[in-house]
């Protein structure tokens, strides 16, 4: 069975460490959200290999960037602090919470919310 996945800080070394473990396990795990700050180039590439449904970024600048090069109209592009709860309560089954600092709070409560499994890597949020 796949587990859905959803990665906030999906373009961080904790984010890119979780998602090469994903691409290793293909039939354990699906991402469907990944929440990013302003690294839209990275971003598209992890959108153009994992094919989530659900993405968000720091701002509108930044959301017009990744919109400029992936020209998926099936993506939802969420933005700001809002976002990051969007991508945290979408439904995933696993949450992986690898924000930096207090940010990660918010978001990790929403995915505790939607009754998402957490993998916290994240100090601020546990302290």
């Amino acid at each position: 069975m796949t587990k859905s996945i959803s990665i906030l800080g999906s373009t961080g070394s904790i984010g890119e460490q979780t998602l090469d473990v994903v691409a290793s396990f293909p039939e354990r795990y699906r991402v469907v959200a990944l929440g990013a700050g302003r690294n839209a180039a990275k971003l598209a590439q992890q959108i153009e290999k994992f094919h989530p449904t659900l993405v968000s970024v720091a701002d509108a600048e930044t959301a017009a960037a990744l919109r400029a090069v992936v020209r998926d109209p099936e993506l939802r592009i969420a933005i700001g602090d809002a976002g990051l709860c969007e991508v945290a309560a979408c439904g995933a089954q696993l949450v992986v919470s690898a924000l930096v600092g207090a940010v990660g709070l918010e978001p990790t409560l929403a995915a505790i919310h939607a009754g998402a499994d957490i993998a916290l890597a994240n100090k601020e949020v546990l302290v």
